[in-house]
């Protein structure tokens, strides 16, 4: 399971957002292959490293082109939080971005992503002004630039394989911000719709930090945010923000986490714990139990003592046991306890790695267990029954048994 993880404190938008891609190691030829199955033309990518308050990554300039000259030189523009310059000479509805990305030949599950993005925008957009969401006409984030921008990270988190997004910090920063509708404070009204009940931070910087493109990726994606991940870390990337910010640094950071790789690189498994009650059972009676349970595929059996109702003395008796052995350890308990029920509870489990050795030693072979992460540290245990064969003949004490195999274990490795 791929996982991204974003970290925003400086917020986060539609071409930081690029950025951050490409710094995680996708291909910018990739991404426009995808991009020209859109109707739309006279843009380009650019991308290029960069750096803001001393962090250096990658920064994305979409760039437009009218009359094979870059329109930007003579539309009217908005500069948004980052410094990305929005063309709104053409205002583009949601109903016709929509049939656009969905009439194309992007994958499914691009397509999926790309409408749902643009469709909370849409809601947020449209409760600011009060008409439904198929009326919605955008102003910046119908720019093309912006459609680039939300398809772009469709396309980046299908290319990245990405199950889940997780949004551990977003700040929307302070101060107003220049729009289509003049003076508005930050967060935008847009913006303060899409973030409705997720924990946000505000006036690091007295600029607008988070945009309604990038509040919308992250909402449309249905970000956790706040949430927790763990595994192995596949990638990380920096995005670039357009403005230098002398309060903040203008980037954002991303991972790419592989959660079905335990990041200690710990084995995984899955067991089933067992247990019982028991206070009419004599202490033999029980030690035989126990020894049933593994016979019969338990991993582990120990006893905790209880005291039970009416005062009664006795103890519940635990097991642990893959799937695979449950019925077996169950019928176990009702074969040689005089217990009237099972109870049981799955667990998730992380274990060191296993492997047996056998040490050849003066007193015969001893075997043993190895386990352990190769990266950070080695445990060996000396099986009982061996150790007690040669403290019997040796006369001496299990613990000078395994000072002695210790010793020897240490020469052979």
């Amino acid at each position: 399971m791929s996982t991204l993880l974003y970290q925003c404190p400086a917020g986060i938008s539609g071409d930081m957002n690029l950025g951050a891609m490409i710094a995680l190691g996708l291909k910018p030829e990739a991404i426009e292959a995808e991009l020209r199955k859109l109707p739309y033309s006279g843009w380009s990518l650019h991308f290029e490293t960069d750096i803001r308050q001393g962090i250096t990554g990658t920064r994305c300039d979409v760039i437009l082109r009218q009359n094979s000259t870059q329109a930007h030189s003579n539309l009217m523009v908005d500069v948004h939080a980052h410094g990305h310059s929005h063309a709104h000479h053409e205002h583009r509805g949601f109903s016709e971005i929509r049939k656009a990305i969905e009439s194309s030949e992007l994958s499914a599950r691009v397509k999926a992503d790309a409408v749902a993005c643009f469709r909370v925008l849409a809601e947020a957009e449209g409760a600011v002004h009060g008409i439904a969401p198929a009326e919605v006409h955008f102003h910046e984030v119908g720019a093309i630039d912006s459609i680039i921008d939300m398809v772009g990270a469709a396309i980046c988190w299908d290319l990245l394989g990405v199950d889940r997004i997780v949004c551990s910090t977003l700040e929307v920063g302070g101060g107003t911000v220049k729009c289509a509708h003049g003076i508005m404070p930050v967060p935008a009204p847009a913006t303060a719709r899409l973030l409705k009940g997720t924990p946000f931070t505000a006036g690091a910087t007295d600029k607008e930090t988070t945009t309604p493109t990038g509040a919308a990726l992250l909402i449309g994606k249905h970000a956790e945010f706040g949430g927790k991940t763990s595994g192995a870390q596949i990638q990380t990337g920096i995005g670039i923000g357009q403005r230098e910010d002398p309060n903040i640094a203008n980037a954002v950071y991303v991972s790419l986490i592989d959660e079905s790789k335990p990041g200690n690189h710990y084995e995984q498994d899955e067991v089933v714990e067992l247990a019982t009650n028991i206070d009419d059972m004599s202490a033999e009676a029980i030690s035989y139990l126990c020894e049933q349970l593994l016979a019969a595929g338990a991993v582990d059996v120990w006893q905790i003592p209880a005291t039970f109702k009416k005062g009664r003395l006795g103890c519940v008796v635990h097991t642990l046991a893959p799937s695979d052995s449950v019925s077996q350890v169950e019928a176990t308990f009702f074969k040689h306890s005089r217990t009237l029920g099972v109870r049981r509870q799955d667990w998730k489990r992380s274990k060191l790695s296993r492997e047996l050795l056998t040490l050849e030693t003066p007193w015969g072979p001893v075997h043993v267990k190895k386990a352990g992460d190769p990266n950070t540290l080695t445990r060996y245990k000396f099986e009982y029954e061996d150790c007690r064969r040669i403290a019997r003949a040796e006369n001496q004490s299990l613990e000078w048994v395994e000072a002695e195999l210790t010793k020897l274990l240490q020469r052979t490795k």
